[in-house]
């Protein structure tokens, strides 16, 4: 009932296909109902390679897999399930898997609900997308949960509502992430700071995860960037041909607390495909965004604004891949202090990139 792609004001979204024939990128947002009665905001972001089926998929469907995943949460039946089904379908990494679920399973049940919940319902989106007459193609993926875990009364509750954007709120901030999009929260003093790390070959924690449970496929491209078989990505969804190495749909997920400005600020949330990050670092994202609203004042420069301020600054330079930027605001928007940290940067960039100074 929340219209939240409808919601400029409180979120941002745009995408281009930048200089590719077809856009690959997809996203989502969605107001998740969960048990005990939580509600929980949901934002989500794909790039998709091979193709657009499976982004497609998952923007489609990932947000009610998250809901529905109750009877795999409560049922160890249901997951041990689940993981069989992995098992004797895809092979090679999901045995080794399965013969260690027990261990795997109180790792992620030591924290809440989410670490298990998030976990099960992408492997069972996942699988549920093998399903599919199209399934050859694959997707990264980032998650951002948000829900209010402390409000102070106000004096319009009960027409007020306690949501995470909301002055005197505290909330749970929890990610979900799959191989090489991103997520980056802006802090009360405008400090871009990285919440995801990419699942590439050369990180030290998936080279251990793949050579505990899988074969050493890792090799060296023609660049000299390691490569695990022929991807650049070691956590994906699709990529059926490549599961049973290893590739796996399991997020990395991590918490934090955001909040009121007396307490523990945050300004806004960025979620972006590699598409932004291979061009621009994560401050100059925040700042494209900081530097628009300064320049342009609370009643034009929207998250929506800035999020197309940030994918023109990328189709200016010169991207070279579909590019996504999704702008979440929180309780701190606006209040940053007024400073550009990149500005000569950027500068330099629109400089060399100038098509009127080519010959």
């Amino acid at each position: 009932r929340v219209p939240l792609m409808k919601s400029p004001s409180h979120l941002g979204h745009f995408t281009s296909r930048v200089n590719r024939l077809y856009n690959e990128d997809k996203y989502s947002a969605n107001v998740l109902s969960l048990p005990d009665d939580k509600t929980v905001f949901n934002f989500n972001i794909f790039d998709g390679h091979g193709g657009d089926q499976c982004s497609t998929y998952l923007s489609n469907n990932l947000s009610q897999g998250i809901e529905d995943a109750t009877t795999l949460l409560n049922d160890a039946a249901s997951r041990d399930k689940l993981i069989e089904t992995y098992w004797k379908n895809i092979g090679g990494y999901w045995k080794r898997w399965y013969k260690h679920r027990n261990e795997n399973f109180e790792v992620m049940k030591a924290f809440d609900d989410l670490h298990l919940r998030l976990p099960l319902a992408f492997l069972n989106t996942d699988y549920n997308f093998f399903l599919q007459d199209d399934n050859q193609s694959g997707s990264t993926c980032t998650t951002a949960l948000i829900q209010t875990v402390h409000s102070e009364p106000g004096a319009f509750q009960p027409v007020y509502e306690n949501y995470f954007f909301n002055r005197k709120t505290i909330s749970k901030l929890t990610i979900a992430h799959v191989g090489d999009t991103s997520a980056i929260l802006v802090d009360r003093d405008g400090k871009a700071h990285t919440l995801t790390q990419s699942h590439h070959p050369s990180n030290p924690s998936e080279a251990s995860r793949l050579r505990k449970y899988a074969a050493n496929f890792f090799m060296t491209d023609s660049f000299g960037e390691e490569r695990f078989i022929a991807l650049a990505n070691t956590r994906a969804f699709g990529d059926i041909n490549f599961k049973q190495m290893g590739v796996t749909a399991e997020p990395e997920v991590t918490e934090y607390i955001i909040g009121d400005a007396q307490t523990i600020q945050q300004d806004f949330l960025i979620l972006v495909t590699d598409g932004v990050t291979d061009v621009l670092t994560d401050q100059e994202i925040a700042d494209i965004v900081m530097v628009h609203f300064n320049l342009k004042g609370h009643d034009i420069a929207s998250p929506q604004m800035g999020a197309e301020e940030v994918i023109k600054f990328v189709e200016y330079v010169g991207g070279s891949d579909n590019a996504t930027c999704l702008i979440i605001r929180l309780n701190g928007w606006g209040k940053w202090p007024v400073i550009d940290r990149t500005g000569e940067l950027r500068q330099e960039r629109l400089n060399d990139f100038n098509p009127r100074g080519r010959n």
